[in-house]
């Protein structure tokens, strides 16, 4: 949970110094949206650990995959702990598309959509403290 918190507090670093660049008033640069979908993954896959899964299963049934860990977490209970808008679900999902194919690690050519950074923002923030509340970590 704790890089799941760094690497949250790593993005909004990254967005102050990149993001106000000019070109990123709505989009964030693909290195901030990287280290934003980091966290959430790290998030996801603390309350997963938290619920049982195994680190095994975390490795080979969910990699990198937003979408799946998301998925798990909400069959183990996670809307109970936690609750997200319409505006940030959707924008977890265009992020997915791009995160879980590694698209913010390395070029792909053509059309892509992007998530509203603040979306995505507030997302992952609600994940670091309800996630870290519940496993007791302090930030």
């Amino acid at each position: 949970m704790r890089y799941a918190k760094e690497f949250h507090d790593a993005a909004l670093g990254a967005d102050d110094t990149l993001g106000m660049k000019p070109g990123y008033e709505i989009i964030a640069p693909v290195p901030v949206l990287y280290l934003i979908g980091h966290s959430m993954e790290l998030s996801l896959k603390a309350f997963l650990l938290h619920k049982g899964i195994t680190l095994r299963d975390l490795r080979t049934k969910f990699g990198h995959d937003l979408g799946k860990c998301f998925k798990k977490a909400k069959e183990l209970g996670l809307l109970n702990t936690v609750e997200f808008d319409e505006h940030e679900l959707g924008a977890f999902s265009v992020l997915n598309e791009i995160y879980s194919t590694k698209q913010l690690e390395y070029i792909v050519t053509g059309v892509k959509m992007f998530p509203i950074f603040g979306h995505i923002q507030s997302m992952s923030q609600k994940l670091v403290d309800a996630i870290g509340l519940l496993v007791g970590h302090k930030p």
